[in-house]
């Protein structure tokens, strides 16, 4: 028994690793989709400044504009694939915990078993040595 809970400990832990690891993902694309639609923003106020060579490059920036929107699309995508993924690894690692738990309160009470027997052994044979 002590054996399966440190393997169920070992599988605990690398399942907490790789949440993390999956959460991590996500707060990255996370900011990779703030900073494109900061790009963008900017983009947009720099076409919309008049003072800025009056649409001389109306052309480039609504080029940019648009690659980098496709770009928001593709990160927005991975962000809802990366949090499903994240999910996955919360509910793997909580029903790995609950495993845990059930393993050692199973340990304890065997372990409590045994102690309740071994006294109640101790407790027979003292009171039948004391009677001839």
């Amino acid at each position: 028994m002590k054996q399966r809970i440190r393997k169920m400990n070992r599988i605990l832990k690398v399942q907490e690793r790789l949440k993390q690891e999956a959460e991590l993902k996500v707060s990255l694309l996370e900011r990779e989709v703030a900073e494109l639609r900061t790009a963008q923003e900017m983009i947009i106020h720099s076409m919309n400044d008049h003072e800025t060579l009056h649409g001389l490059f109306v052309d480039v920036a609504a080029k940019r504009l648009q690659a980098l929107s496709t770009q928001e699309g593709h990160a927005e995508k991975a962000k809802v694939a990366q949090k499903a993924i994240a999910l996955d690894k919360a509910m793997q690692t909580k029903r790995t915990e609950k495993m845990l738990t059930n393993l050692k309160s199973q340990d304890r009470r065997e372990t409590e078993k045994k102690d309740l027997t071994s006294i109640l052994e101790l407790l027979v044979k003292g009171a039948s040595a004391s009677f001839p």
